[in-house]
């Protein structure tokens, strides 16, 4: 199995011109030629300032749980504003790098045909999932550099939910990266697999509910039988699992330099992942901080400014200095 490297074609987003490379770098999700083969192709886009070279900074960055790459659209105009380069490709199952290509974010779409494949949604896809996007960060990281002579050593890795705590494994374990700028997330998987679960969801992991939700599936699909999976495995996550401490990015906490700043933007009403988790988080490392916006939850905002706006102000003032 070798790395595919397609494009680049023309792309416009945002109302920003960048360039589109088709990627395909083998990985071993289930042993199943389709499924892996859809889950090690992905999309990255590129976009470059006027005048990008070796001394221009760079952001790669990463969505939330099944949402494609598309949906960090927003920040290209103000990093490109700032004369810093900014890379963005899908995670597996999401967007284009799943079975399906679902552009709607929903997790369950993108895993059912998994399940009516028989491939179960284990603790071992989590970290198939974590170990090949480390794997890809570094890749893209190189393919920009050699294609484009992006080779300053300003890097920061931004990530939204999922995304921040796969940015964060890459940038604890692997070193990647001189910043990390997280968005509804934190680096601390074992909590935040907590706070999403619902308190039943153990209770779904226990034979009955299987059973329940197989018989449910011959008469509504394959949507209970996925969504009972799914919620055992936040179970799994949330527990003492060895495989999921060995993917948690705060295994590697010890790896943290007061040289490589961590940053948190979290919501204060997120009902999904708790602020308190975030700043805890953040008060274990030399330098990190965790900023709780009131009105800000899951990617949405109850009132106030939207979102985008508040993820723009963020990654704007944390990369003020590297404004050319």
């Amino acid at each position: 199995m070798h790395t595919e490297i397609h494009g680049p074609e023309p792309l416009e987003l945002a109302g920003r011109h960048g360039l589109r490379y088709w990627v395909h770098h083998p990985y071993c999700h289930f042993n199943h030629s389709d499924a892996d083969r859809a889950l090690s192709s992905y999309p990255l886009a590129v976009f470059l300032p006027p005048d990008a070279g070796a001394h221009t900074p760079l952001v790669i960055g990463l969505q939330g749980m099944a949402a494609p790459f598309t949906w960090n659209a927003f920040l290209a105009p103000v990093l490109l504003d700032y004369g810093i380069a900014c890379a963005f490709f899908d995670t597996p199952l999401a967007g284009e790098r799943s079975l399906i290509r679902d552009e709607s974010g929903d997790i369950l779409r993108q895993v059912t045909p998994l399940v009516e494949r028989g491939m179960p949604l284990t603790v071992r896809l989590v970290e198939g999932m974590f170990e090949s996007v480390a794997r890809d960060l570094t890749f893209v990281r190189g393919l920009l550099a050699e294609r484009h002579n992006l080779v300053d050593d300003r890097v920061a890795l931004f990530g939204v939910s999922l995304g921040c705590l796969m940015s964060s494994y890459a940038f604890l374990r692997d070193g990647l990266g001189q910043r990390l700028l997280g968005v509804i997330g934190h680096a601390d998987l074992r909590a935040f697999a907590k706070s999403y679960t619902p308190y039943l969801a153990p209770l779904l992991g226990s034979t009955p509910a299987w059973a329940v939700a197989r018989a449910l599936a011959l008469f509504l699909g394959s949507y209970p039988q996925a969504s009972v999976e799914f919620l055992a495995l936040l179970g799994e996550l949330a527990g003492d699992n060895p495989i999921a401490k060995k993917i948690n990015p705060m295994t590697y906490a010890d790896r943290a330099l007061p040289t490589r700043p961590m940053r948190f933007l979290v919501g204060r009403e997120d009902p999904l992942l708790k602020h308190e988790d975030a700043r805890a988080c953040a008060a274990l490392f030399p330098d990190a901080a965790a900023y709780v916006v009131p009105g800000l939850a899951h990617g949405t905002t109850s009132f106030g400014p939207s979102f985008e706006d508040h993820v723009r102000y963020y990654v704007a003032t944390q990369l003020s200095d590297w404004r050319a």
